[in-house]
């Protein structure tokens, strides 16, 4: 079942458009179709067009091999491989074996398998991600590809503060992932149900005794500003390059500054459309200094 899964979600990735609409067209227009009965129609749509889980391999790129539980109809593009790419990419070449990586909005671990693949058995990834039911698929995932001790899933959001009590968070829908709504931050896009979430700072993250990042990934929806604010030790201490989704220009000014005043440079990706931006920021060798 799998493998028909998969052709019909690579069909729809690779057409333009909305293609379930279209294939729902499609099925009423053949001929022995019309004069079905309405309830008959909807079952073969239901064969036609499955919405069902199913476990692929992703096919290519960061996370080329990983075993993944995927919706295929509105996922697929993480089993092909072609899920952000220029992050994949950036990955792939900051992230060398023994490196521990901190997937801040780890939704459904696409990215931290793949560092847990380049980072090898020395290497550690933290995946941080309060959105509970993608926390059970991340571990069901995790399980699956004998990840346990490389990857290790936090379920709470990164914040600027830590509340084992819960801070809001707002679920996504299909079209956006959810994020945190607290302290004038609201989630770019999110539309979904409204629950409670753990959170914590990343400094106090390390102060449980967890190592010191190498690399850090932030895509949280508009909330970055907050996680870097709960990372003061962290980027003071052991300086880790910081890749980051930046989804406003008050964020993109802030967050400017507070990297000058920690001694990094940034590299920005920016698109047509200006926003969401993707920055690459490290630290300034002494010798450039």
């Amino acid at each position: 079942m799998v493998d028909y899964y998969s052709v019909l979600a690579r069909a729809r990735l690779a057409i333009k458009g909305d293609t379930l609409s279209a294939l729902r067209r499609f099925v009423g227009r053949v001929p022995f179709m019309q004069g079905i009965a309405h309830p008959a129609k909807l079952g073969i749509e239901r064969i036609l067009l499955p919405k069902e889980f199913g476990w692929v391999k992703v096919e290519r790129g960061l996370a080329q091999g990983t075993w993944l539980h995927l919706k295929l109809w509105s996922e697929g593009n993480y089993w092909l491989g072609c899920h952000e790419v220029a992050v994949e990419e950036l990955l792939k070449r900051l992230c060398r074996p023994g490196c521990i990586f901190y997937d801040i909005g780890a939704h459904l671990g696409f990215f931290s398998f793949g560092v847990a693949n380049c980072a090898g058995p020395k290497g550690r990834v933290f995946a941080f991600e309060p959105d509970p039911e993608n926390c059970v698929r991340l571990k069901e995932m995790m399980i699956r590809n004998n990840l346990q001790n490389r990857v290790e899933v936090v379920a709470a959001a990164a914040w600027s503060y830590t509340s084992s009590g819960g801070v809001p968070f707002r679920r996504g829908t299909s079209k956006a992932h959810g994020g945190v709504l607290a302290d004038g931050i609201a989630p770019v896009l999110a539309d979904g149900e409204m629950h409670l979430v753990s959170a914590i700072s990343l400094d106090d993250f390390l102060r449980k005794g967890k190592p010191y990042a190498d690399v850090v990934k932030i895509d949280v929806e508009g909330g970055e500003c907050e996680v870097l604010k709960g990372a003061e030790e962290l980027f003071s201490r052991s300086k880790p390059t910081l890749l980051c989704e930046v989804h406003h220009e008050k964020a993109a000014g802030w967050i400017t500054e507070w990297l000058l005043r920690k001694g990094y440079t940034g590299e920005w990706r920016v698109p047509r459309e200006l926003y969401p931006r993707l920055l690459l920021a490290q630290p300034v060798k002494a010798s450039e200094v």
